[in-house]
Formats: C-alpha cells, sequence, structure tokens
C-alpha cells in the first residue's frame, strides 16, 4: 500500500517537472519569439508615425510657401495691371421738373449734365488707346469721361464699335483735343495659348461705379459657353458665344475689367453677369493677335472692318431646337424671327452662293459648328473678299458651297 502511493506520488511530481520544462520551451521557441516581433512591429509603427508627422509638418510648410508665394504673384500683377486700368465715367443731359408739394402736376424746368453709370476700360498701346465693351459706349447722346488710377481725368472719344462683338474703341485726350502718349499698355494672351479650367485668374475695375481699382481673385470655371445677353441700357439682346466662365467677382460696372493670368497677360474680358445666379460671370476672349488687328483696322479705315455673309442666324441648342419644333441641336440655322425681314439679305454674299431661309450651316472652312461655336465665331478671323467653304443642309439634303466674304 506505501509503496503504491509513493509511486503515485512519484508520478505527479514527474508529470509537473515535465509540463513545467515544455512549458519553457514552449515560451522559448514561439512566444518569446512573437513578443520580440510585436515588439519590432511596435517599434517600426512609432517610427513609422514619427516619418509620417515630420512628413505631414513638411507638406504644411511647402503648402504655406506655396500659397504664400501666390499671395505675392497676386499683389505683383494686380499692382502692375492697375495703371493700365481706367474708369470711363457716362455722363447725359438730364431733364429736370418743376412740381408741386404733391406731385400732381410737373413741367421742364432745366437740363443738367449729370453722371448715370460708370464702367472700366484698359489701356491697350501707348497712344492712349482703351478698349471696353460696345455696351458701354453705345449711347451719341452721352459724354464718356475717362478716369486714371491716379485720379487724372481726360476726355474720352469713341473711334470705333464693333459690329460682331462686344467691343469698342476710345481714345483718351485732354480736354484741349491733344492726344496722349507712353500710356501704361497692358499685354496680351497669344492666341496659340489657351486658358484651361482651374487657372487662377484675377481681375482689377470699377466695381459699381464707385469703387474704382478694385481687385478680385479666383479660378476659371468653365469654357465655351454660350449665352443670350440682355443689356439693360439698350434693351437690346446679343447672342455671345466661346465665353468663359469664371467664379472671379464681377459686379455691374466691371463690364471690361481685364481678366489676368499669372503670367501677367490679358486672356479674357469681362462682359456679362449671370443674371438670378451668384458666382456666374462671362468673358470675352482676346489675344494680342485680336487686338492688333482691332487697332489696325481703326487706324487705317476708321472702324472696325469684319467680314459678313449678311443672313440672320441662330445657334441652336436643345431649348431653341424644340420651340422651332426641330429635331436637330445644334449648328445654326437661318431664321427670321420676324418674317418682315429677310433671312438671307438680297445682293449679299449669301443670296449670291444660294443660301436660302431654313438651311442649316453645319460646317465652315471643315470645322462643325456647335452651340457654343458659331459661323460668326468663325469667320471674324477673316479678311472681307475672302472665299470660305460652307457645308448646308438645305431640303435635308447635304451640299458644299462657297461663298465670297462681305463687309460691314
Amino acid at each position: 500500500m506505501w509503496t503504491s502511493k509513493k509511486i503515485l506520488f512519484y508520478t505527479l511530481v514527474l508529470t509537473f517537472l515535465v509540463s513545467i520544462f515544455v512549458s519553457i520551451i514552449v515560451y522559448q521557441i514561439l512566444i518569446k519569439s512573437d513578443l520580440t516581433r510585436i515588439n519590432t512591429n511596435y517599434n517600426d509603427n512609432s517610427n513609422l508615425s514619427t516619418s509620417t508627422s515630420k512628413h505631414d509638418s513638411e507638406a504644411v510648410e511647402v503648402s504655406k510657401a506655396w500659397l504664400k508665394n501666390l499671395q505675392t504673384s497676386v499683389k505683383y500683377i494686380a499692382g502692375k495691371i492697375s495703371p493700365s486700368v481706367v474708369s470711363i465715367i457716362i455722363t447725359k443731359d438730364v431733364q429736370t421738373y418743376k412740381t408741386d408739394p404733391f406731385w400732381f402736376f410737373q413741367e421742364p424746368s432745366w437740363v443738367v449734365k449729370q453722371k448715370v453709370w460708370g464702367w472700366t476700360g484698359f489701356f491697350v498701346n501707348k497712344k492712349w488707346l482703351i478698349i471696353t465693351n460696345k455696351h458701354v459706349v453705345w449711347d451719341t447722346n452721352a459724354s464718356y469721361t475717362v478716369i486714371t488710377n491716379n485720379n487724372e481725368e481726360y476726355v474720352g472719344k469713341v473711334l470705333a464699335i464693333d459690329p460682331t462683338t462686344d467691343l469698342a474703341i476710345v481714345q483718351a485726350m485732354t480736354k484741349d483735343g491733344k492726344e496722349l502718349s507712353n500710356t501704361p499698355a497692358v499685354k496680351f494672351i497669344d492666341s496659340s495659348q489657351k486658358a484651361e479650367v482651374w487657372d487662377f485668374v484675377l481681375a482689377v475695375g470699377n466695381a459699381l461705379a464707385e469703387f474704382q481699382n478694385t481687385v478680385t481673385f479666383w479660378v476659371v470655371s468653365g469654357l465655351g459657353r454660350s449665352i443670350q445677353a440682355w443689356d439693360q441700357s439698350t434693351q437690346l439682346t446679343e447672342q455671345l458665344t466661346w465665353l468663359i466662365q469664371t467664379d472671379t467677382a464681377i459686379n455691374p460696372g466691371n463690364s471690361w475689367w481685364p481678366l489676368v493670368n499669372l503670367n501677367e497677360e490679358v486672356v479674357w474680358i469681362n462682359t456679362a453677369i449671370a443674371a438670378g445666379a451668384n458666382w456666374l460671370w462671362f468673358s470675352i476672349p482676346l489675344s494680342q493677335q485680336e487686338v492688333n488687328y482691332l487697332i489696325g483696322s481703326v487706324e487705317k479705315f476708321w472702324k472696325i472692318k469684319r467680314s459678313f455673309i449678311w443672313i440672320r442666324y441662330i445657334s441652336l441648342n436643345e431649348n431653341i431646337a424644340k420651340s422651332l419644333k426641330l429635331w436637330i441641336n445644334y449648328w445654326d440655322y437661318i431664321y427670321s424671327a420676324n418674317p418682315q425681314d429677310d433671312a438671307v439679305v438680297k445682293n449679299s454674299p449669301a443670296d449670291k452662293a444660294w443660301l436660302k431661309s431654313w438651311d442649316i450651316i453645319i460646317e465652315v472652312n471643315g470645322t462643325k459648328l456647335k452651340s457654343w461655336l458659331s459661323t460668326k465665331d468663325i469667320i471674324k478671323s477673316k479678311l472681307p473678299w475672302d472665299t470660305i467653304s460652307l457645308k448646308v443642309m438645305s431640303q435635308w439634303k447635304e451640299k458644299m458651297m462657297e461663298l465670297t466674304l462681305g463687309e460691314n
């Protein structure tokens, strides 16, 4: 009996010792190696966290430096462009009236010259020539005063109005009619260069006809826009195509603010605001080649000569096509809304080429037309008497024709 208990005791002790030994071996082989790996990973993660924090810190510093450089560039460009930008103040003879205390009866009393509004323009050469919007200087009964950014005042003489786009050329002169020289002219983008969405741009001008030398800044937000523009002064509408859309703040009075890129080049010219919307502004493209043509035409002919084919047409889009019950959503539809006006002017280049009402122009010189690219946009770079080719749909059959351009 005692021997059996003794054997059982030694067996338990031996089993206990063997289990401890095995546990030590397992710890050495598995658990310790795992702890080492976990510790290594922890150290690696700590190093990675330190490295990431360092990287983030460096990125923040780079961003700060980039923003500082951007701010410096904007300040420099605004300072360089501002001397070239002028305010154009419009004054007119305004009739005043005598009236009774209750405003029942009125009779004319006298005429006073009064400021009615103010816009913006800018110098484009050293001879004090200024480009502005056509709708700024359309009124032949008004007088125009040019005010420079240092508040010097000059007489504004309207030299020419562009018949096809919202452009006009004005010359600043002294009150005794002397021409001035050595004005700080802007430089324009080359026609081979293009603006892109998200390009940074800034504008300088006479906001609300009250705040001169206002500077705004942001980005190009869209290209190739087409709008129906309405001028509250003339009560007329005009189809404007191939416009830039920008988020750079533009307000009434900002017409003809130069829109400038970070290379100090004027790329577009502000022309219209979307009514009933915020941050929707539109500008006309303008290159150095276009400006040279405008100035050369004025100096040689005393007007801006443009090529014409003498048709009335409408650039189709989905809504216009639907209202006219057409199945085509683009191209130029030869059409007159007024039955008394011929869509094709008699004895014009279009008439001689056998274009007719309700024909649809598909291509001009091999370029397909779009809702934002019209016949006018393509032929404006052509000279009078140049020959162009047209692809036309007439009575739902396509045909090619050649046409010699006329002039305004």
